[in-house]
């Protein structure tokens, strides 16, 4: 793996959403280097798969710092000020108003907040 792929995946691990990365490595970048691979450039199925990568890759910004030592890099932090899925204030459960602990029961509940932090992410970028 190269420096900077070590780098972008570090970072995309601290922005991206889990179930777009698992859906992006499970299905688009396979598809998409299959495509590739059998010549399928021009056709619309790559075009729909390659729009996919660049729609996963939109909230990947931010700096990595890494220190390469005797052939390996390793990396030492990642920050992001424009991207942020991790809040120190959500995850608490004392200060979500609208969470209590007995909604972890419900499934709905519980992804709804992720969900909502995205789309609240999704309207401020319009």
């Amino acid at each position: 793996m190269t420096i900077l792929r070590l780098a972008h995946l570090d970072l995309e691990g601290l922005v991206l959403d889990a179930q777009v990365r698992s859906l992006r490595d499970q299905f688009v970048t396979h598809n998409w280097s299959t495509y590739l691979y059998n010549g399928m450039y021009f056709a619309p199925e790559r075009a729909f798969v390659e729009n996919s990568l660049i729609f996963s890759q939109k909230p990947v910004n931010g700096e990595v710092r890494l220190r390469c030592y005797k052939g390996a890099a390793y990396v030492l932090g990642r920050s992001s000020s424009t991207e942020k899925l991790y809040s120190e204030e959500e995850a608490s459960m004392d200060s979500l108003d609208n969470f209590s602990p007995e909604d972890t029961t419900g499934f709905i509940k519980i992804q709804s907040i992720r969900l909502k932090k995205y789309s609240e992410e999704w309207a401020g970028r319009k």
